[in-house]
């Protein structure tokens, strides 16, 4: 059978049926369209911050710590920060014909080590250093074994607000000798009993043995480090200092512990320092993330301070000398004004805390990064001098 091929008839029914598919899927596109504008919209399905939050009645009891009603504005919220152990919301909520930043941070389970000591601080230390601390709205506990979950103020970091140089030391330092006054020495007693039982104490059994304990590490790594050529050409010309001074380790000044111990927040760096308005003439200091809260010599938050900027600051090192010297007598005369006198001279005081604290933690870590490559050990050479010429200074 012979098939008689049509072009022109082909092509005739190719565009008639083109064109009565696209009438049809117009029409059919019409009324879903209309169909749509009958319905409101869809909301995106609730996540588990905003179900957990209706669960635990948060917008009634927040509202009751503010004053005032609000909502959440569930699908205006972010992750600011995760561990395995923690994480850090930045959420969003209608207050007042306005919308404001909440902070929640959620721990998570086990809690334990330095995420207890941090929802410890949440949890009991802001009847006494509340003016130093973000407010605490929540803390909802877990029941057995689960989350915690703080609902805090939202205080916008110094990081990012302004550009910051060794003359905001200044601003920062009275609010700090405020938190060392408030919890200087027998100060604290009042208040013991609520620390006692989850506050690292400088002095404890615990502390001596975890400082013995790095000081011996501290002997392996140098070891471990002179058998790499490389580690081995930076520490050849310290080596024998180095192992002369850590053998009178680990506890090296005294005076230190003489000089009296406080709460201390052990990492004063710009991103966990709050400013409401770091622009204005006077800051409104808040310090964040109390997860290194300890009870130890008060000067170690001065080379937290001072020390680590310093060390990570190349460009202004050649200042140094002269700035720790005048923060140091700016930190002994705020104390002072708090009723806490020093006996020894406060640039002493402040070289001697900068070198224990390298002796007994920077050091170790400079030392461990370099053996195993996990980090670079690029503050090795800094500190390592440190030790040689203050450390003669001091008579080490």
């Amino acid at each position: 059978m012979t098939i008689m091929h049509d072009p022109e008839g082909y092509r005739n029914g190719r565009t008639e049926g083109y064109q009565k598919g696209r009438e049809e899927g117009f029409r059919k596109g019409l009324q879903a369209a209309r169909d749509a504008r009958s319905l409101p919209p869809a909301a995106p399905p609730l996540g588990e911050i905003s179900l957990r939050w209706r669960e635990l009645g948060c917008a009634e009891r927040i509202g009751a710590c503010m004053g005032s009603r609000i909502v959440l504005r569930d699908h205006e919220m972010a992750c600011l920060k995760e561990t395995i152990n923690s994480a850090v919301w930045q959420l969003a909520i209608e207050r007042d014909g306005r919308t404001e930043p909440l902070i929640l941070k959620i721990f998570k389970a086990p809690i334990t080590g330095s995420d207890l000591v941090e929802l410890s601080m949440y949890r009991y230390a802001t009847p006494l250093l509340g003016e130093l601390m973000p407010e605490i709205y929540l803390v909802e506990m877990p029941s057995e074994g689960g989350e915690a979950w703080v609902f805090m103020e939202y205080v916008p970091q110094l990081k990012g607000q302004l550009i910051f140089t060794p003359d905001h030391f200044e601003r920062i330092v009275p609010p700090l000798a405020r938190l060392h006054a408030l919890t200087h020495n027998e100060r604290l007693a009042p208040y013991r009993q609520q620390f006692a039982e989850w506050l690292p104490i400088y002095t404890s059994e615990q502390g001596i043995a975890d400082r013995k304990r790095v000081n011996e590490e501290m002997l392996v790594y140098l070891d471990q480090a002179m058998e790499q050529p490389a580690l081995a050409e930076r520490l050849k010309a310290d080596e024998a200092m180095l192992r002369k001074v850590l053998a009178k380790g680990p506890d090296y000044f005294p005076e230190l512990l003489g000089a009296g111990l406080s709460i201390t927040h052990n990492d004063l760096q710009t991103p966990n320092i709050g400013c409401y308005d770091a622009a204005g003439a006077e800051w409104r200091i808040k310090l964040l993330d109390w997860e290194g809260a300890r009870f130890a010599p008060c000067w170690f938050d001065l080379f937290n301070l001072i020390g680590v900027f310093f060390a990570y600051r190349r460009d202004w090192r050649k200042d140094e000398e002269v700035v720790s010297e005048r923060i140091s007598r700016l930190y002994a005369s705020e104390m002072e004004r708090h009723g806490i006198l020093f006996k020894e001279d406060p640039v002493r005081l402040y070289k001697m805390a900068y070198v224990q604290r390298v002796l007994e933690r920077s050091l170790h870590l400079q030392l461990q990064w370099g053996v195993h490559g996990t980090k670079p050990a690029r503050l090795l050479e800094n500190y390592v001098d440190k030790i040689r010429t203050w450390g003669r200074e001091l008579g080490l």
